[in-house]
């Protein structure tokens, strides 16, 4: 198949620009032709892969993605593909993957905790309005043919703010490498990265991966973890943050415990290195980081409100925060984690789980749902 897939972004890092590029590999790997059409990429050196530079009026987000979805629909009614599928919110595809969510679900979840003032600042913005206006074009009408949710938490909140089609959503987890995240990395990777770190063998190091400070659930975590000053943890943050900024105002004691990073390229070294991985995310579509961590092998504390969750059984393969913003649910959760027993035994389950979601099977699902979209195009000329 000749595929074209739009994403702003087309680099291996962040949750949803690191599964687009896993995704083309995989497909490029079974013999498509997949064309990038991105605003900012990185390389490919494989050959079936082919990058098409799309422009963006980078004024404002507003006008970013505005010019954006202009621009990227311009470009791909120039070529002639079996099938157009957007990761963006644009104006016209044969399929949309919904990787970010539903934006009215995440509008309505963040306006909780704002000031009157600032909710009506939200409510105003140019940005979110047209945001909102192609989510609506995409879920309700015919500028898209297939919609696919990256968990069954997705499906229900599109299925609650808009009007879709049963048949026309579909639920298709993300996959994972098993072979980059895999347990047997602890020893000949992870340590040398706990001693890069400072981390010594008797502490338990938690990992916390994810740009978006209010998103990701992190003050959470930092207020969980002031809870535990007694206990022996270290929490290694990962992601794009003004991190002096962030953690000003802690005690000083918390903060000597806390070892803040910029994204790296060898992420997988640094799952190899931690004892537990935490995300009490606000809203997180599935969390990509929560399969890597499962698939390295570690016991994994994610918020209900965490797509992934669906995939867990509580206090099997990890636990499940009924409230995102509950600190000292979280706490007591982490202070059971500091038992390595349990982790040990909770860990060899992860990877376990992880093994049934392979890159392979993300692939051959969306197949399916190319395959269908081609009938029907076949029946309808």
């Amino acid at each position: 198949m000749k595929i074209a897939v739009i994403r702003q972004k087309y680099v291996n890092y962040g949750g949803a620009e690191s599964f687009v590029a896993n995704y083309a590999e995989a497909m490029a790997e079974e013999g498509h032709e997949i064309h990038i059409f991105a605003n900012k990429w990185t390389a490919s050196k494989h050959a079936n892969i082919h990058i098409h530079p799309v422009p963006a009026i980078k004024i404002n987000s507003f006008i970013r993605s505005l010019s954006f979805a202009w621009f990227a629909g311009r470009a791909v009614r120039r070529g002639s593909f079996d099938i157009i599928q957007s990761h963006e919110r644009i104006f016209s595809q044969d399929v949309f993957r919904a990787g970010d969510g539903c934006h009215k679900q995440w509008l309505e979840l963040r306006k909780k905790n704002l000031s009157p003032l600032k909710q009506l600042t939200l409510a105003l913005s140019p940005f979110h309005w047209l945001i909102l206006q192609l989510e609506k074009s995409i879920f309700e009408t015919s500028a898209c043919k297939k919609v696919i949710a990256i968990s069954e938490m997705v499906k229900n909140d599109i299925q609650r703010h808009y009007r879709i089609p049963d048949e026309k959503i579909v639920v298709i987890y993300n996959g994972v490498s098993l072979q980059r995240f895999h347990p047997d990395k602890k020893k000949s990777q992870g340590e040398a990265v706990r001693r890069t770190l400072g981390v010594r063998p008797e502490e338990t190091l938690i990992l916390h991966v994810g740009s978006g400070f209010e998103r990701k659930g992190t003050a959470t975590l930092l207020r969980a973890l002031q809870e535990l000053p007694d206990l022996p943890w270290r929490l290694a943050l990962l992601g794009k943050a003004n991190w002096a900024q962030k953690l000003q105002g802690l005690p000083q004691a918390i903060q000597n415990k806390i070892i803040p990073l910029a994204p790296v390229d060898d992420v997988e070294n640094y799952y190899a290195s931690a004892d537990l991985f935490v995300l009490p995310s606000i809203y997180e579509p599935f969390g990509n980081a929560v399969l890597e961590a499962l698939a390295t092998g570690l016991p994994v504390i994610v918020s209900r409100t965490c797509g992934s969750a669906e995939i867990l059984t509580p206090d099997e393969e990890g636990m499940i925060l009924e409230n995102p913003e509950d600190f000292h649910e979280l706490a007591d959760k982490i202070s059971r984690l500091c038992d390595a027993n349990l982790r040990e035994l909770m860990g060899r389950k992860a990877r376990t789980l992880a093994e049934q979601f392979t890159g392979k099977r993300n692939a051959q699902e969306m197949l399916a749902v190319y395959k269908t979209i081609l009938e029907e195009k076949k029946s309808t000329k």
